[in-house]
């Protein structure tokens, strides 16, 4: 099953993403990803590739794809009873 941002705004996740370029991080609005590129926007990896990119790294001639994407949830109550591995 693909993962998509109009799946997503309502669950209560946040997504963020780290640059191993320059070690610059960000926490994406996963609404505004919807609202720019539809709620059918897939969000997994290789389809955020397609449309984020780090602008720090871009200007200063580096790759600026070399990006890590995290799903968070918001709280651990909502993580319905997922816990990582001790």
């Amino acid at each position: 099953m693909r993962s998509h941002a109009g799946r997503q705004t309502g669950r209560l996740h946040g997504l963020s993403v780290h640059c191993f370029g320059c070690q610059c991080g960000a926490v994406l609005d996963v609404a505004a990803l919807a609202r720019r590129f539809g709620p059918d926007q897939p969000c997994l990896h290789w389809d955020l590739l397609k449309i984020i990119y780090c602008h720090e790294c871009r200007a200063a001639g580096r790759d600026d794809r070399n990006l890590q994407f995290t799903n968070h949830a918001v709280t651990l109550e909502h993580r319905n009873g997922w816990t990582p591995c001790p």
